[in-house]
């Protein structure tokens, strides 16, 4: 059968299918992929993501429709904008004190005036737009297809906004975990490699973040390392999918078009 780590590291990554790309996931990975979109878009103020809803109108995905429909309509509750949540940009709005969202959301000036008034100006709909984005990952996880049912699929008009909603979630996992440099994201990864090769966990580096507790302490913060490593590669799979299709867009059409999402091939 070969080595179950390796077939799933070959099936994980996103590729591209006509006007998609899909991943394989298994039902826990796509679980606590989801879940973890939704504390994210809790942490920018949003409420807990809760049914998978009809958001794909446009998008000829037979899969998601099925799953949609197996919702009532009374369940498909449209969240209200940030703004009607007490948002308004009239008011000065405070720097977020948690560090993870800091980083979400960092000072756009060194200047605390300046910064305080692109604040105003800006955060609500910032939050709007990060929010968005990894509620359309997060429904994408939750309605799978494909014949076994583990397709992760997302159009190439959401791709860019999921790939900006991985960033943010590998914002937050990286704060939690420590990760201020590239130093700390070596040994991070060395900690996940160590303990893949050492299931029994000797000989951890201990001087990491999580205070060096053992057990269970220990096994969640690995658990961690390892979604943070999976949607490393999840992001950039889909990322280089996306630029494979706009330079052979490019190459097909003769001219640069612009941007992964762009539509500027077909008009000549």
């Amino acid at each position: 059968m070969g080595d179950p780590a390796a077939q799933r590291a070959l099936m994980r990554g996103f590729v591209a299918r006509q006007q998609e790309y899909v991943a394989r996931l298994d039902a826990d990975e796509r679980a606590v992929l989801a879940g973890i979109a939704s504390e994210v878009a809790v942490l920018l103020g949003a409420e807990k993501f809760r049914t998978a809803g009809r958001l794909r109108t446009d998008v000829g995905a037979p899969s998601h429709a099925d799953a949609s429909d197996e919702l009532d309509d009374d369940e498909l509750v449209e969240e209200p904008p940030l703004h009607a949540l007490g948002w308004p940009w009239q008011r000065p709005v405070e720097a977020p004190t948690d560090p993870a969202v800091r980083r979400l959301l960092p000072d756009a000036s060194d200047d605390p005036e300046q910064a305080a008034e692109f604040r105003r100006l800006t955060d609500a709909d910032l939050r709007a737009r990060k929010i968005a984005g990894l509620r359309t990952w997060w429904h994408a996880l939750r309605t799978p297809g494909g014949r076994q049912g583990d397709a992760v699929a997302i159009t190439a008009a959401e791709a860019p906004a999921v790939a900006a909603a991985m960033t943010d979630v590998r914002i937050v996992l990286a704060d939690r975990l420590g990760i201020r440099t590239d130093e700390d994201g070596e040994r991070v990864y060395a900690e996940l490699h160590a303990a893949s090769g050492h299931d029994a966990g000797g000989g951890r580096d201990g001087g990491g973040v999580d205070g060096g507790d053992g057990g269970e302490a220990a096994a969640v913060r690995r658990a961690f390392i390892g979604v943070y490593a999976m949607l490393s590669e999840l992001q950039e799979t889909l990322v280089t999918a996306m630029l494979v299709r706009v330079r052979s867009r490019d190459a097909t059409h003769g001219g640069p078009g612009p941007g992964p999402e762009g539509r500027g091939g077909s008009a000549g």
